[in-house]
């Protein structure tokens, strides 16, 4: 089940979500947007918040591809949404593995200060 993780892009103050999908194919094409930045159509899997399992297709910027995408990978992904509500799905060419997380290390701290305040630490 693919998980999305709520953000405020801080240059915009829109609302995107940042998720995992897999890589299943990569656009022979090299695009440019209207900042003629260089990019590429990819297609992705993943499932949407309903649970369904879909392939969507995203846009990979060759700073992301340049540094190697490979088929079959999972890669961390931001889905926004421009003026009208459209979706709008950019590809990383980073792949975010399940990270830490703060419940990861519940009572670390806890242990440390006990372990200072005895009195048999040396």
């Amino acid at each position: 089940m693919t998980k999305y993780k709520e953000i405020v892009n801080e240059e915009t103050g829109n609302t995107q979500f940042l998720f995992n999908a897999t890589l299943l194919d990569v656009g022979e094409r090299i695009l440019k947007n209207a900042n003629t930045k260089e990019y590429k159509i990819v297609t992705l899997g993943f499932n949407l918040p309903s649970g369904e399992d879909v392939k969507r297709s995203a846009m990979c910027y060759a700073s992301n591809y340049n540094n190697g995408v490979e088929v079959g990978n999972d890669y961390l992904c931001n889905l926004s949404f421009d003026e009208q509500g459209e979706p709008h799905i950019n590809m990383s060419h980073l792949s975010n593995a399940d990270r830490a997380s703060i419940e990861d290390f519940v009572g670390l701290f806890q242990a440390q200060e006990q372990f200072i305040e005895s009195d048999e630490v040396m």
